[in-house]
């Protein structure tokens, strides 16, 4: 594919960002303020050779997500023995998606609107929050979308391919997505353009096939897809009588997810775009992402800071580059930059008044005495099972590569504080360490202010 540079205003910011996000990894690495995830994705990952197993999820991930694309980050990872690469690795992917972006745009809107274009895509809310928030595999997907754009707009079928096969081992909801956007290039290129034509057909046979062996085959021999929970309704029992019951009982379907939170989301999606995506079709290219994303029982799952967004940001900034490229076409070069300016400003608005990163929340250290959580964990053999606080798992995942969090259950050790901050802890962990503690199961064998590692006695 052919280099080109990008516009000095577009680098800087591109560099800004990035230098600023990984400030931001470095104090939250330091003040062990990543959760739980990016500590299992750091293990399951260092696990690669053993089938991608983590002890919090107890066990492949596979049973979790159809994931292998993870794979190729192992190298980095068993390098550096840090959950912080996986977070440097996150902001690279994020921020190189805009970078992608222009190289795709620019040709098609020329270079001013889609320098505009992409600054728009930087300052998107949702886009510097997947950069900072926890590793999870869904925020590599706007960087493989949009390469696998990139490679069949200059047709570059070979790269195509690649770039095809690494998206469909991210997750089996992106596989999902990528058969529907097959199905609509079938129908947009079949009688204009072979070439076009044969890519789609071959990508949805590719995704048909990740989706057949994932949920007829892997996921049924490790237990089942963990997180159908996720679309457990009354009037329907998983992902596929959801989908079913969205045609044959639409009533019900449009009261369990006509709430003012999912309203509330998709504001924060279209308003900071200056609705530009909805004066195009286009749009309706993210439905597939939407639809996973709203359909979802829990509002964790549709909330702005979510990794989710990334199941429907690529499809809506190709819908903002149809719309912008239409409106230069029809009104001029002025009115396209105006609209997607106005994009950028309300986009900023939104970053300081409605910030998804929530820095005053995620910035302070996760314990008022991380000295004496180091301390005590060091009282704990590396090659042991230890279960401690989720944060600080999520720091230590590799250097206790048995490490889990928040449970007794089949651990030798554990490693808590008294007086953590966490709910789950105080209502549930640390009352049955007590009980544990007076039936003899475990003992302390070491303390460092409010913080003490135990062992298992039987």
């Amino acid at each position: 594919m052919a280099a080109t540079r990008l516009p000095v205003p577009l680098a800087v910011a591109i560099s800004a960002a990035a230098a600023f996000l990984v400030a931001l990894a470095l104090i939250r690495a330091h003040g062990w303020t990543y959760g739980a995830d990016t500590g299992t994705f750091a293990q399951l990952i260092f696990n690669t050779p053993g089938g991608w197993h983590d002890e919090l999820e107890r066990g492949s991930h596979l049973r979790f997500h159809f994931s292998p694309s993870l794979g190729l980050l192992y190298p980095i990872v068993a390098l550096t023995h840090s959950a912080l690469s996986l977070q440097i690795v996150e902001i690279v992917a994020v921020l190189g998606s805009v970078a992608v972006f222009f190289l795709l745009v620019e040709p098609h809107a020329g270079r001013p609107l889609a320098t505009r274009l992409s600054l728009l895509m930087l300052a998107f809310p949702s886009v510097p929050a997947l950069a900072f928030g926890e590793f999870r595999e869904l925020t590599l997907f706007p960087l493989a979308a949009m390469l696998v754009l990139l490679a069949a707009d200059r047709r570059r079928w070979g790269w195509y391919a690649v770039f095809t096969l690494f998206a469909l081992g991210l997750r089996e909801d992106v596989a999902l997505e990528l058969a529907l956007f097959a199905v609509v290039a079938v129908v947009l290129y079949a009688r204009t353009n072979r070439e076009r034509t044969i890519a789609a057909l071959c990508t949805f046979a590719g995704s048909a096939a990740v989706l057949a062996a994932y949920f007829l085959l892997i996921a049924p021999a490790l237990g089942g897809w963990a997180p159908s929970h996720f679309y457990q309704y009354a009037f329907a029992g998983g992902p596929l009588a959801l989908a079913v019951a969205c045609v044959l009982h639409p009533v019900e379907v449009t009261r369990a997810i006509a709430t003012p939170g999912r309203l509330t989301y998709l504001l924060e999606i279209f308003v900071p775009l200056a609705f530009l995506p909805l004066r195009t079709r286009w749009w309706l290219l993210a439905l597939p992402g939407l639809a996973i994303v709203l359909l979802a029982n829990s509002a964790n799952v549709w909330r702005m800071g979510m990794h989710y967004t990334a199941l429907w940001l690529p499809s809506i900034f190709v819908a903002v580059t149809a719309a912008a490229i239409a409106v230069q076409r029809t009104r001029g070069q002025r009115s396209a930059q105006r609209w997607v300016t106005s994009a950028i400003a309300l986009s900023i608005g939104f970053l300081l008044f409605a910030d998804p990163m929530h820095l005053g929340h995620y910035l302070p250290p996760s314990y008022h005495d991380l000295a004496s959580a180091r301390r005590a964990l060091a009282c704990v053999p590396a090659s042991a099972s230890v279960s401690m606080q989720g944060e600080w798992y999520a720091a230590n995942s590799i250097r206790w590569p048995r490490a889990t969090t928040n449970t007794l259950d089949g651990v030798q050790y554990a490693v808590f504080a008294d007086d953590y901050p966490n709910v789950e802890y105080q209502q549930t962990i640390r009352p049955q360490l007590a009980q544990a503690l007076a039936r003899g199961q475990f003992k302390e064998i070491c303390r460092f202010g409010a913080v003490a590692a135990y062992s298992r006695e039987r």
